[in-house]
């Protein structure tokens, strides 16, 4: 794709730190002919050897630049800050390990420089890197993560991807990296780094755009090596033409061996993302037959906002409490889990080390109590956690998200195995079954044969799970279950729990004059009627 070039486009040499404008009037046919190898080196593209669009050092110099207020730049540094806090938060939040990310504000005299060489009558609107900040990504999914994550908080004038593909000639390939120029924050982002009132605000209300680079380690070190040996080097422009193309040629066969590198890391992070195995438990605990343990109905606390505040609080100590509404957004999660109750929660995270799972998140700034409850029920869940909550809040790409998060969590957290329990109570279960302790292929055959019993066998069919023929597949492991009538029910009992319990609340869901209510470790599960 090839990369804009009016105004102060995206991609300036400028970015993170770099402190003189680009493109400068005296520049050379060699650093012209080298620039789409380095950002945005405002020479590439622009037609003239001087690299300020065919127009000699002498007429640009005498261009006049419109005049600027210099009181602007004592702001400006605390806007850099804050859109460097505002991108590490956002990565932290998507679990985005960068190695680094860096803003810095283009001193006065450069940005005077770089309008008088362009010739610009809007300078505020014109150049759009006088802030700008660099992402530096592990690797090059990390990269195409960041960019989704910049595309969904602001406003863009460029988007551009500048790769191996976008260099005509061969022997100046290497240079790989996003360009993005952000004019304003979306207003749907769900969490805002430019609030109303802020630096960062007061800079999108004032300049024209803010650059933004994004590429991984390894293009980097191609990039910065490049840059100061060949595009900056002064020992390039001494050598003959023969040397010229020699280190033009080495430069070409590191860009190949960056792009592998870049390509084993990738490899090296699916491996780390799914391994092979593990010592860590399967998410989906058996449902197997076990003993049985007669309860009574418990007296248990309801989750509401009041109480998982609480329970957070208990839990995450050292963790920022958060806002009411976040913890609204928590309740939502974990009803849709299926947990209704303080116990139960309690009981599904028992089978985590919170501190292991806090250890591969690894989290690099502040998160809140929220977080950290989102992230135990991803370890303990899993992909049915992605499943139930992907669609809960306002973000677009939470499911996506969420699945960049799992990653450093499959298969190395271990969930230890729990012991579950279901119990029974309603007008229409027996006495000689009400409140016993019981496992969960126990309650699918109970709830099936009672269900059955009160609305007709036909109600409790299901496609490889329940039959009224001995039809099920060999794999299902079906047993008969005896109804009062003399006919009988065939009911899998190769379920795992979490197919159980799906199957109790389907079989529940449309009992409409069933009486009876099923409890998991003393939380409600699932109720008919």
């Amino acid at each position: 794709m090839a990369r804009r070039t009016n105004g102060g486009s995206a991609g300036n040499r400028d970015t993170a730190g770099n402190g003189g404008a680009a493109g400068n009037g005296g520049a050379t046919a060699t650093a012209t002919a080298t620039a789409t190898g380095t950002g945005n080196r405002e020479a590439a593209g622009n037609g003239g050897a001087t690299g300020n669009g065919g127009a000699a050092a002498g007429d640009t110099a005498a261009k006049a630049v419109a005049p600027v207020d210099a009181s602007l730049w004592e702001w400006l540094p605390q806007a850099a800050h804050e859109v460097e806090e505002g991108l590490r938060g956002l990565l932290s939040e998507a679990s985005i390990n960068a190695h680094d990310v860096t803003a810095r504000a283009k001193r006065y005299e450069s940005f005077v420089e770089k309008c008088r060489q362009k010739g610009y009558t809007e300078p505020l609107r014109q150049v759009t890197d006088t802030v700008a900040v660099r992402l530096i990504m592990y690797s090059a999914t990390d990269r195409e993560r960041a960019s989704e994550l910049v595309r969904e908080q602001f406003e863009l004038a460029e988007d551009l991807d500048t790769s191996e593909r976008d260099t005509a000639s061969p022997a100046r390939r290497g240079y790989d990296s996003t360009h993005l120029v952000a004019v304003a924050e979306r207003e749907d982002a769900e969490h805002p780094v430019a609030p109303r009132g802020s630096s960062l605000d007061r800079y999108f209300r004032t300049f024209g755009g803010l650059e933004i680079q994004i590429r991984t380690v390894a293009a980097h070190a191609w990039a910065e090596f490049e840059h100061a040996r060949r595009y900056k080097g002064e020992g390039y422009k001494a050598v003959g033409d023969l040397d010229r193309l020699t280190i033009d040629q080495l430069f070409g066969a590191a860009a190949d061996a960056r792009h592998a590198l870049d390509e084993i890391f990738v490899a090296i992070d699916r491996v780390l993302a799914n391994p092979a195995g593990s010592a860590a438990a399967d998410h989906a605990d058996a449902a197997e037959d076990g003993a049985e343990e007669e309860t009574t109905a418990p007296e248990v606390e309801l989750l509401d906002v009041e109480a998982l505040t609480a329970y957070l609080a208990r839990r995450f100590p050292e963790d920022s409490e958060g806002s009411e509404r976040g913890v609204a957004f928590a309740l939502e999660l974990v009803q849709a889990c299926g947990l209704r109750t303080v116990r139960g929660l309690d009981a599904e995270l028992s089978a985590i080390d919170g501190a292991e799972v806090r250890r591969l998140m690894d989290t690099s700034t502040t998160v809140t109590r929220v977080r950290r409850l989102d992230d135990e029920l991803l370890a303990v869940l899993g992909e049915e956690y992605i499943e139930r909550t992907a669609s809960i809040g306002n973000g677009s790409r939470r499911g996506d998200q969420l699945r960049w998060r799992y990653d450093r969590l499959r298969g190395k957290v271990t969930v230890r195995r729990r012991t579950v329990t279901y119990q029974l109570f309603g007008t229409d279960v027996p006495a000689d079954l009400t409140g016993h302790a019981i496992p969960a292929v126990r309650a699918v055959r109970e709830v099936a044969r009672i269900v059955a019993t009160v609305e007709g066998s036909a109600q409790v069919v299901r496609d490889g799970a329940i039959s009224r023929l001995e039809d099920l597949p060999l794999e299902a492991r079906a047993r008969p279950v005896r109804l009062a009538d003399g006919t009988t029910l065939w009911v899998a009992t190769a379920l795992g729990r979490r197919a159980a319990e799906r199957l109790l609340e389907d079989l529940l869901d449309g009992a409409e004059r069933t009486d009876v209510r099923v409890l998991r470790n003393g939380e409600p599960l699932a109720t008919g009627g």
